[in-house]
């Protein structure tokens, strides 16, 4: 009764917290920056588009002093435009926003507009399907406001800019230069706030494959489409090797190694489609049918902490297109350390809640997975004051890191929780399956300074495998594969890893392991 009334509790506050989090994130994704000051000038709040055009972090008076035209809002009916620092800004006093439920402290709104940018140019292009020369035409006309300048800088005679724009015209519906001008300035599109390099990459990254029966599986890849393949199994968080996030950290040492990596969702989690399952080796089918799309008959198995429970469902369910598997800290169910009290909430939930009260993850995970996203920093303070590991306090306390979780969280759950449960649940009840049906060999990279994964669990389950080759790190922890990944992946391509492996684990002990960053 306690235990639910508090979660009741608790997922009110989280409630509030995700309402806070989605209105901020929807204001931080616009290209418009907002500023809210209060009638004493002060400022109390602004979004990153704000931020990013120097408005932030300023009074009000300050602004109207610095800004070029700027008028007291009071004064005015409508708002006049001032330029500060290059900006167009509206000054607008908050009384005359009608029918808004502003906070009764908010007396002015600062309002930067957006410039015209390729982007937003590309997406009028698309809209209404004016050629390369017609869209290099109007960026001109927009800087020059003047046809026989933008046909200068656009490198055409004056008659074929006319030619052009006459084109545009006829496609966009305008009948003169200023109404085109102003549908291309009042653009919708152009509120988007982009990272163009950073979405590109992305959209390489992540691919999506329609199975036999329908559903859609998503998986991550990145590296040279003949290199040998590497099939990943992530954890929870998915930023031990962040291929989605930061590719080109990844992508060059990828192409020296001639190696592919590719993550598999799985179901229900990314944008791969739920559906249930009673064991983890159900997961099999569905990566078959991958690396039969990939052209692939074999690959190497990835995996950190609870995904190695899924490689080595694979492993064993799907022997003959395995060459071998590399776990590191990976999670053993059958092991249950003393002093479990002490590990991380992680390893409390799945591995002692989750055995031994199964019911209770359909209301603790999705809780726990909102409250992370919204408490990234706290949940990271707590895990680092536990922490026994120099080399996992220093992966925990790198910015990259502390922002990439909730963005990876977010995307792992924006299908919802139910994925995302049902893993946790068979981490400890689904193994349909028979260790002793692995014939690859596995290689067993345990930190003994973790406190996720115990090091004695791994040793069983190293035991428990037929073919198997435990490795110790002694100066490292659960977060190993974020800092040694570059000789992993170099293990991962090798047939004799032990060697590799041996020389690596000797260097981490004389003089410890690679930066987090």
């Amino acid at each position: 009764m306690h235990f639910e009334r508090a979660m009741r509790l608790s997922e009110n506050i989280v409630g509030l917290q995700e309402q806070n989090s989605t209105l901020g994130g929807v204001l931080d994704s616009l290209a418009i920056g907002i500023c809210v000051f209060d009638h004493s000038g002060s400022q109390i709040y602004s979004n990153q588009s704000a931020q990013r055009s120097g408005l932030s972090g300023k009074r009000l008076g300050d602004l109207n002093s610095s800004a070029r035209g700027a008028l007291e809002p009071a004064s005015q009916n409508l708002p006049k435009l001032s330029q500060f620092e290059g900006t167009n800004v509206a000054f607008i006093e908050a009384s005359k926003i009608r029918n808004a439920s502003l906070p009764s402290n908010a007396a002015t709104l600062a309002v930067s507009l957006p410039t015209l940018s390729k982007s937003s140019l590309e997406d009028f292009r698309k809209v209404h399907y004016l050629s390369a020369s017609e869209a290099n035409l109007l960026w001109a006309l927009h800087h020059s406001r003047n046809l026989r300048k933008a046909a200068e800088q656009s490198n055409i005679t004056y008659e074929s800019a006319r030619t052009y724009l006459k084109r545009i015209y006829l496609k966009t519906g305008c009948s003169d230069q200023s109404s085109l001008l102003l549908m291309i300035e009042r653009n919708p599109l152009s509120i988007i706030r982009r990272n163009d390099d950073r979405v590109e990459d992305n959209s390489r990254v992540r691919k999506n494959f329609l199975l036999k029966d329908g559903r859609n599986l998503e998986y991550f890849d990145l590296g040279p489409e003949q290199g040998k393949l590497v099939l990943h199994f992530d954890a929870l968080t998915g930023v031990a090797i962040d291929i989605l996030g930061i590719p080109e950290v990844y992508l060059p040492h990828l192409v020296e190694l001639g190696l592919r990596i590719v993550v598999p969702c799985r179901p229900g989690t990314y944008k791969s489609d739920y559906r249930p399952m009673t064991g983890l080796s159900e997961f099999t089918d569905d990566v078959c049918q991958l690396m039969d799309h990939l052209n692939a008959e074999r690959a190497v198995l990835l995996s950190q902490a609870f995904g190695s429970c899924s490689a080595l469902a694979f492993a064993a369910s799907a022997s003959d297109r395995v060459e071998q598997v590399i776990l590191c800290a990976p999670s053993y169910p059958k092991h249950e350390p003393q002093d479990w009290r002490k590990m991380d909430v992680f390893y409390i939930i799945s591995g002692v809640i989750g055995r031994r009260a199964p019911s209770l993850l359909k209301a603790i995970v999705p809780y726990l997975m909102r409250s992370v996203m919204q408490n990234t920093s706290k949940y990271l303070k707590r895990h680092i004051s536990n922490s026994k590991c120099g080399a996992d306090i220093a992966v925990l306390s790198s910015p990259t890191i502390q922002r990439r979780i909730p963005e990876m969280l977010a995307l792992r759950t924006m299908l919802g929780t139910d994925g995302i449960v049902q893993e946790n649940f068979l981490n400890t009840h689904g193994w349909d399956f028979d260790l002793r049906n692995i014939s690859a060999p596995v290689h067993v990279l345990q930190g003994e300074q973790d406190n996720v994964s115990d090091p004695q669990g791994s040793r069983k389950l190293a035991a428990a495998l037929p073919n198997a080759f435990y490795h110790s790190l002694a100066d490292l922890g659960q977060y190993l594969l974020f800092t040694e990944w570059p000789w992993i992946l170099e293990a991962c391509t090798s047939t004799t890893p032990a060697k590799i492996i041996e020389i690596n684990v000797m260097r981490t002990f004389d003089t410890g392991s690679v930066s987090a960053e």
